[in-house]
């Protein structure tokens, strides 16, 4: 979990830094198209109403896809600044990384949490 923190975060970076997508646009629809369809099977399969089946699928569908792109892009920023020598530091990675697994363990106990009530 704490790896796919660390990429949609560098996937941002990488967005905002060179102001366009990791992903060529129509591969992005793609994903978001796969995605929606998937979502709304998913709800529909367990029972809910044509709308509600469509909105939840369109959120799944949005969500999923903005995760991809920005781990993607992820990968394209980290392969960029850290495959170069003038890039940052390893340890700044591994820290980076270690402050993603605390989130991640804190984000899971407070959603464990929140199910068991």
């Amino acid at each position: 979990m704490a790896l796919v923190m660390l990429g949609i975060a560098f996937g941002i970076i990488y967005m905002f830094e060179f102001d366009s997508s990791p992903i060529h646009p129509a591969f992005v629809l793609m994903i978001g198209a796969i995605s929606f369809i998937m979502g709304s099977a998913f709800f529909n399969s367990r029972g809910a109403h044509q709308l509600k089946s469509l909105i939840g699928g369109g959120v799944i569908g949005t969500s999923s896809t903005f995760v991809i792109v920005s781990i993607v892009g992820g990968i394209r920023y980290a392969y960029a600044i850290y495959g170069t020598s003038d890039g940052p530091s390893w340890e700044m990675l591994v820290s980076m990384l270690a402050v993603c697994m605390v989130a991640s363990m804190i984000i899971l106990e407070f959603v464990l949490y929140r199910l068991r009530d």
